[in-house]
């Protein structure tokens, strides 16, 4: 089997990534349901870890950080499972300094949509944010 991913499935599986970053997607439980994989756990960029109960338990009533991310990539696994990587940026508020992060992510596809089944951020070097991304 190849690593390659298709185009379609890379653009597809970045939006959905990006979703996750959206208010509207992180203040909906529904939503929240259905990308996230029932057995979803993440390692946040500080080193805690956290279960879909948890998540959709916290971000619905988080305040939303400002995020940017870009240089995605993408790669088979198997079949059904995606790893996405890419660089992030968040900060909790404007007034605060950027945090820099590498992501990591693997989707799985699960009765024909994708979940997130797994994320990572691991904290990184500052890079040269590409607004345009």
């Amino acid at each position: 089997m190849t690593n390659k991913i298709n185009a379609e499935l890379l653009e597809l599986l970045i939006d959905q990534e990006r979703q996750l970053l959206e208010p509207g997607v992180r203040q909906s439980c529904d939503m929240l349901e259905r990308l996230l994989s029932d057995d979803f756990y993440e390692i946040s960029a500080n080193g805690l870890m956290f279960d879909k109960k948890h998540v959709i338990s916290r971000l619905p009533n988080e305040k939303v950080p400002q995020f940017y991310n870009q240089t995605f990539k993408g790669r088979m696994l198997g079949p059904h499972l995606v790893q996405l990587t890419y660089q992030a940026a968040y900060r909790r508020s404007v007034k605060c300094q950027l945090n820099y992060s590498v992501r990591m992510s693997l989707w799985r596809l699960e009765h024909d949509l994708w979940r997130l089944v797994f994320h990572q951020g691991t904290p990184c070097a500052e890079f040269k944010l590409r607004l345009d991304d």
